[in-house]
């Protein structure tokens, strides 16, 4: 399976969450990111890459990139954190509307025992009940404990994520 996690600038939500999933994952699936607003080439927030560190994950090679209509066909799902990012990938390619949501609704699903696999999420997709939730951007702030905090709801969502993708023998 091909993943792709989109955030704004892709320097701290979308490169931890790749990080953390292909660590979780190892083999058998593709884990990506971009930003709608991605600094191409620019390397990941310092914070992130010390919360990837704190985890035993190396992420000081990571260069951010932009969102377009390229990335877009390739992924078997798309990831954002905001409705925002979601939407400004249905407008670059509206055919991807069946393979994009947002983080958190895949996590609560997951954890509602409303979706129990991804296999399962295209027969699901208009059945799944709403859930309202946004994940803000910690680039502005201060403290690391706050920074990190958003961050350790990216980890349990991408937890709760990986125990939906399909084991590969």
């Amino acid at each position: 399976m091909n993943i792709l996690f989109v955030c704004t600038g892709n320097i701290c939500r979308s490169p931890v969450a790749e990080f953390l999933l292909r660590d979780l994952v190892r083999e058998g699936h593709t884990v990506s990111s971009a930003g709608i607003a991605g600094l191409s080439g620019y390397a990941m927030d310092p914070r992130s890459v010390e919360y990837l560190r704190l985890r035993g994950i190396d992420g000081n090679e990571f260069a951010a990139r932009r969102v377009s209509r390229r990335i877009l066909k390739e992924p078997d799902l798309i990831i954002g954190f905001e409705q925002e990012h979601v939407n400004e990938c249905l407008t670059l390619e509206p055919a991807a509307i069946s393979r994009t949501f947002r983080l958190c609704q895949l996590a609560a699903w997951q954890r509602n025992g409303d979706l129990t696999s991804l296999a399962d999420l295209p027969a699901l997709r208009r059945t799944l009940p709403a859930v309202d939730c946004e994940l803000e951007d910690p680039v502005t702030f201060q403290t690391f404990d706050d920074y990190f905090r958003v961050l350790d709801v990216i980890s349990a969502d991408v937890a709760a994520l990986a125990e939906l993708l399909p084991v590969e023998v």
